[in-house]
């Protein structure tokens, strides 16, 4: 608004333009992107800051973050889908980039993650998902690094969480760790019976080489056996 100040002796009227003003209060998490009549001025660090009303300030919150895309059943190499889950740390790198790459940043970061993810179970059988976790989830940091650069988004952990396989394997696997307990158990057993057996071999070599040893466990059992008579009646 316009506002007159004073009068000149020459009777030149002077007027002055005054500039309302908007206070911001930055926090240490947040960075400011400032738009001067939408023209892109920079970056505002945290603090308190006056700025003209028609300044927009757009805050962005750069503290790390965590994303756990929704788990996706994913095809292997031999035609079995698996289902994968991973967990992405990331924070903001760049407030400006964060701000203009995109409309939807952390959107456009959840779909490169679940591209890479896809990426790395495809060149993998089944079997070797499991056992290949850090090795997945390298390559899912690696694949989504260039991505996230683009976005103002520095990704620094990605690991997996989940492996679950279909229902039919899950099963399967579960046969055979049955079928394996009982042949451990079978096993003993069979050790256990060759052992008594092994055992009675060696009494009857005794006994045939021995045969006093014969009347001489007749004699212990004998003396040890133990006659119940019945009570008497009053």
């Amino acid at each position: 608004m316009d506002s007159r100040l004073d009068v000149p002796p020459t009777g030149v009227v002077v007027y002055l333009e005054t500039v309302e003003t908007m206070k911001h209060t930055l926090y240490p998490w947040e960075r400011g992107v400032r738009f001067d009549r939408g023209v892109l001025v920079g970056e505002v660090e945290p603090g308190q800051h006056k700025f003209p009303r028609r300044v927009v300030l757009h805050r962005v919150d750069v503290r790390p973050r965590t994303m756990t895309p929704a788990a996706q059943d994913v095809p292997t190499s031999d035609g079995v889908l698996v289902r994968v889950t991973v967990v992405v740390r990331w924070a903001v790198s760049s407030a400006t980039t964060f701000v203009l790459a995109s409309a939807g940043p952390e959107a456009e970061l959840y779909t490169a993650v679940q591209l890479a993810l896809r990426g790395a179970v495809l060149t993998r059988a089944h079997s070797a998902v499991d056992a290949e976790r850090e090795a997945i989830a390298a390559e899912v940091h690696e694949g989504v690094a260039v991505r996230a650069a683009e976005l103002g988004v520095l990704v620094s952990d990605v690991a997996v969480r989940d492996v679950v396989m279909p229902g039919e394997l899950r099963r399967a696997a579960l046969a055979e760790l049955v079928a394996a307990s009982e042949g451990r158990a079978a096993l003993e057993r069979a050790r256990g019976e060759t052992a008594a057996l092994r055992s009675l071999l060696n009494a009857a070599r005794l006994a045939e080489e021995h045969p006093a040893l014969l009347e001489l466990r007749a004699l212990q059992a004998a003396s040890t056996v133990v006659v119940d008579r019945p009570a008497r009646r009053s």
